[in-house]
Order: structure tokens, then sequence, then C-alpha cells
């Protein structure tokens, strides 16, 4: 998702996110979560978040060193890797306003 949004999503996520990805290049973050993840199939096709992961798409993965271009924005560790994509949907909801996916 863009960085303006993504920042409010990670800010209401707070330590319940997971590892987010962030570039500079097309200033987006990128959450992992759950390959098929029911909560966030209503994104498919939004004109402002991306659901990726079984189009044929590939993420680049930054070294745990990297500080710019692509790099972690939260580095994953042991036990904060993947993000509930629940908590994901509903942060990225709220964020929008007022409920709307739109």
């Amino acid at each position: 998702m863009p960085t303006y949004l993504g920042d409010r999503v990670l800010a209401a996520l707070g330590g319940a996110s997971g590892a987010v990805i962030e570039e500079n290049v097309e200033r987006r973050q990128t959450w992992l979560i759950e390959p098929n993840a029911a909560a966030v199939q209503r994104f498919h096709g939004h004109p402002v978040v991306s659901v990726r992961g079984d189009d044929d798409s590939f993420l680049f993965v930054p070294g745990m060193t990297r500080d710019h271009t692509v790099w972690w924005r939260v580095a994953p560790t042991g036990d904060r890797l993947l993000t509930d994509a629940e908590l994901l949907a509903t942060a990225v909801v709220d964020a929008r306003g007022r409920g709307r996916v739109s």
C-alpha cells in the first residue's frame, strides 16, 4: 500500500504488526501475511491497496542491513514475521476512514 496509508496502518497495528518492507522508489509498504487469507480478499482489484502472491508477482526481500531503496521498516524476527490478516484488513479500513474500503 502507499506509504501515506501504510504509516497510519502501521501506527494502528503497533506491536501487532509483523515484518514490513518499505520502498522509496514507488513509496509503498508491504506486509507479509498468510497466503490466500480470507480477510484481505476484499482488496483484490482495489485502486489503492494491492494483494499479491498468487498472481505470479514477486517481492524483493531486502537484506537485514539494507537502509535505502528497499528496506525493512519492521524487521522480521522469530516472533514477528507474519501480520494477522484480519487485524491488517481492519487497520486498513479504519485508516481509510469511516469504515470505507474504497
